[in-house]
């Protein structure tokens, strides 16, 4: 790598060392970042807005307070922002032609972000109303994976992914609803983390909306850490977020812990190239002396995700959606239209899905918990080359080799742990497939157990060789 990129992708727990023995800058560090962007812009068009001034102005008061040593957690740290998350003064569209706001108030998460020093600088790119696994939508065109632009970054919060991948940003926020956070993530080689429901704030008046959370993400593990540490916890703003839980920056090893693997989760098909790298993972963390078991699982993963969508409906899109004027709905993409089409008009049932998730945990407490098993490791996505800009509307159905699959959420292992709230599902990227975009695996621990999952990630992170933002890069500017 050339000198700029290695300051674009080192770590933000490295640059926050570096500042404090004031061999770097963040005013060094923001510039890099900036300067990065229209290429990235031009490759992967992961951005909506760029507020460069105002984050070389902070980046300027970040560095006087290492000068002064009085810096806090994530001082002088760039963070990409994604477009649903509100941030005061910065225009909020969620990806449509028929919705236009500039938030007078900042989200919960990124209140706590500002507080511990961190920067916004970057706005990062939806789908329409963040309800699709890809990222393109009429308002802001197609974002593009930066390890293969052919192929999505994964959605809703594609442009997160994205901006870490292109090395624009170290952190980024992302929010999931059926695995938002989770399928950038891995398709974009990052980790990405679930919260439990009510780990967090969430934004004032959607308290009782369980299924969706926001989250953060981040090409190091130890960021990511040290995101959660910060944004997690209750706000004055809203009544939800427990309080703070602290994860450790370092696990405490995995010997004798039993960890139950999932090589499909029931899904028909899946990317031979994800198979293998999920199975040298467990293999590296086997090495280590954890316990792999085997577990069948045999759950009808489209049956899962219609369970999951009608709950969201009926709990909370179609009063959202019935807001919007029905005479220009013509404007929104051709997904929001079927979508509206398939699940909206009170068709939902919050009820079916409750069900789903009782029969979902039972299970996993009978195969699972109740057995002393700590974690279940299954895949994050089951394909890697889904295109960019697939329109789910008129693609039915895609193919995984031979098999076809439904094409809106048959290709993903998320909408289970979305369904299951209160559970806890990490992203962990394995390694790259044959076309050069990244594999993953998800850690999933029992209802609220946020410390087993990044004990298990941590022990992975430790020995993983897959080189990725080491070794391995994806082709930006």
């Amino acid at each position: 790598m050339m000198n700029d990129e290695m300051l674009a992708y080192r770590s933000a727990s490295d640059s926050m060392r570096l500042f404090a023995r004031g061999e770097a800058s963040p005013v060094e560090l923001m510039r890099a970042l900036l300067e990065r962007v229209p290429g990235a812009a031009a490759r992967v068009n992961p951005t909506t807005a760029v507020f460069a001034e105002a984050a070389l102005e902070q980046a300027k008061l970040a560095e006087a307070r290492y000068r002064a040593g009085t810096q806090r957690p994530l001082e002088g740290v760039p963070v990409a922002i994604k477009e649903e998350t509100a941030v005061a003064g910065w225009r909020r569209t969620i990806g449509s032609w028929l919705y236009d706001e500039t938030p007078g108030e900042n989200h919960p998460i990124v209140d706590k972000l500002i507080a511990a020093g961190a920067i916004p600088h970057l706005q990062t790119t939806v789908p329409e109303f963040c309800l699709i696994g890809q990222t393109w939508s009429r308002r802001f065109g197609v974002t593009r994976n930066p390890w293969n632009p052919s192929v999505t970054p994964g959605g809703s919060s594609g442009g997160s992914g994205a901006a870490l991948a292109a090395g624009i940003a170290p952190l980024a926020t992302g929010s999931d609803m059926a695995g938002s956070i989770r399928i950038p993530a891995a398709l974009c080689g990052v980790y990405g983390y679930k919260p439990p429901f009510n780990r967090l704030a969430s934004t004032p008046g959607e308290e009782l909306f369980a299924f969706a959370v926001e989250g953060p993400m981040a090409r190091s593990l130890e960021d990511l850490v040290r995101m959660q540490n910060v944004i997690c916890g209750p706000h004055p703003a809203t009544y939800s977020g427990m309080p703070p839980v602290s994860l450790p920056l370092a696990g405490e090893g995995v010997r004798g812990l039993r960890i139950a693997l999932s090589l499909t989760t029931g899904q028909p098909a899946m990317c031979a190239d994800s198979r293998r790298n999920l199975e040298r993972a467990c293999a590296l963390l086997e090495a280590q002396g954890a316990i792999i078991e085997p577990v069948e699982l045999r759950w009808d993963g489209e049956r899962l995700a219609d369970a999951l969508l009608g709950a969201i409906f009926a709990i909370f899109l179609d009063e959202y959606l019935e807001k919007l004027p029905a005479e220009r709905l013509g404007e929104g993409t051709s997904y929001l239209r079927w979508l509206i089409a398939t699940y909206g008009g009170r068709r939902g049932s919050i009820m079916k899905g409750a069900a789903a998730a009782l029969e979902l945990h039972q299970e996993l407490q009978s195969k699972l918990w109740g057995r002393g098993i700590a974690a279940l490791i299954c895949p994050t996505v089951f394909a890697t080359d889904v295109a960019a800009d697939l329109d789910l509307a008129a693609h039915r159905r895609i193919p995984i080799g031979s098999i076809e699959v439904d094409s809106y959420l048959g290709w993903v292992g998320t909408p289970p742990f979305n369904l299951l709230c209160r559970y806890p599902a990490l992203a962990v990227p394995t390694g790259l497939a044959a076309n050069g975009v990244p594999t993953s695996l998800q850690v999933v621990g029992p209802a609220y157990a946020d410390e087993i999952v990044f004990r298990v990630a941590a022990a992975y992170d430790r020995v993983a060789d897959h080189g990725l933002y080491s070794r391995h890069f994806p082709a930006v500017g």
